[in-house]
């Protein structure tokens, strides 16, 4: 089945996914502290604002001045996309922030300070083509497992019936519970790990995509790199050339 794509920024992964990230579904983006969700998130939003297209970031975690640091380190530029109007960032952190900062000096409780992601995510322009909500975790946070079931079921539907392209970002919970459910919820799972190479014994990052619908993978987990350029994902060849190096300097 033909669909149409949407390019993710990296070439390397646009090849792995035929074309780039199934269009106007929701696809989920999970992994620990470090391992470069945020950073695959940026490549995207940049693609498509080169390529013209409305993208909403909706920030929960970080302040908007953080995001755009990284963004440079990396060597990406929002400016123009800002100034152009390809590229709206709203400031949910700042904005909960400041909530929670007014209750504490009023002494009131901050539960119902956390404003409505549903409500956020209906304010969307009906113009916009890409979504990005780095993260999930806030919402995990202030709700239990059925609750956060309801909200991202509710978010998903949203932006589908928008038409939408989005990337969940979210963390890697202990019980896995909600991460469970929305990655069964989402049209793709994309998951990133930190782990410990047997062979090198040095820290490596690895990309698997276990589902990604009207998609064909080949279910191979994928190094990748995270550099002053973003990220690179290694082909196939050059695991086994780093392999096989790594073995021949053990003889």
């Amino acid at each position: 089945m033909q669909i149409d794509r949407v390019p993710t920024g990296i070439k390397e992964l646009d090849e792995i996914l035929e074309g780039g990230y199934p269009a106007q579904q929701g696809i989920l983006v999970s992994g620990p502290p470090g391992s470069g969700k945020s950073i695959l998130a940026t490549h995207f939003l940049y693609r498509s604002c080169q390529d013209g297209k409305k993208c909403v970031l909706m920030l929960t975690q970080v302040n908007v001045e953080s995001f755009l640091e990284q963004a440079q380190s990396i060597g990406i530029d929002f400016s123009s996309c800002i100034e152009k109007g390809t590229l709206q960032i709203n400031k949910s952190f700042e904005t909960r922030t400041n909530k929670i900062y007014n209750a504490a000096r009023h002494g009131s409780g901050i539960g119902f300070l956390e404003k409505d992601c549903v409500q956020s995510v209906q304010d969307i322009p009906e113009d916009t083509e890409i979504v990005v909500i780095d993260n999930l975790d806030m919402l995990s946070l202030y709700h239990d497992m059925e609750e956060f079931a309801d909200k991202f079921f509710t978010i998903n539907d949203i932006l589908f019936d928008k038409k939408c392209t989005t990337l969940f970002l979210i963390g890697q919970e202990e019980s896995g519970q909600k991460l469970a459910i929305a990655q069964h919820t989402s049209f793709g799972n994309i998951e990133l790990s930190v782990i410990k190479d047997s062979v090198t014994g040095k820290g490596m990052r690895q990309m698997y995509i276990p589902k990604m619908r009207c998609t064909y993978l080949s279910l191979e987990p994928l190094n990748y790199k995270i550099s002053n350029q973003g990220i690179k994902i290694e082909k196939i060849f050059q695991r086994d050339e780093i392999v096989n190096d790594a073995i021949n300097s053990l003889i």
